[in-house]
């Protein structure tokens, strides 16, 4: 009886915990990776946001600065985020691995872009072409 139980608990932990493993939905195009990237940033669901990152030391520097940026706004500048529209301008495929997303935020207007590379576990966003210099 108690061996049962021991597996039937074993059991029911080890379906929990594949349960909670991230629900993530990979992307399969750059547009999706830099649509979830921006939503999940703006929703201030920071880990799916990250989940879309290009992983490299670089990157993981521009991103904590972009959370310490958002967490840093009171409450209603991150209510602005979360209610704010996405205004896709331009798509531009620079190549087979590599494009470029061109966009606003209707709360602020102002121009902003992002570079979106294939990897072999879908497409993720590259901050360095965001945030780092320009040529």
């Amino acid at each position: 009886m108690l061996k049962k139980l021991l597996l039937s608990i074993g059991l029911i932990v080890m379906i929990t915990a594949c349960s909670n493993q991230s629900n993530i939905e990979q992307a399969d195009n750059p547009l999706d990776a830099g649509r979830y990237f921006i939503e999940n940033y703006l929703q201030g669901d920071i880990k799916k946001a990250h989940e879309y990152l290009f992983v490299d030391e670089q990157n993981e520097a521009y991103f904590e600065q972009m959370s310490k940026d958002y967490f840093s706004l009171d409450k209603e500048g991150r209510m602005q985020l979360r209610q704010t529209s996405i205004q896709i301008n331009e798509v531009k495929t620079i190549d087979q691995n590599t494009t470029v997303i061109y966009y606003q935020l209707a709360v602020d207007a102002i121009k902003k872009w992002i570079k979106v590379v294939s990897t072999k576990n879908g497409w993720k966003v590259d901050l360095k072409f965001t945030y780092g210099p320009k040529i």
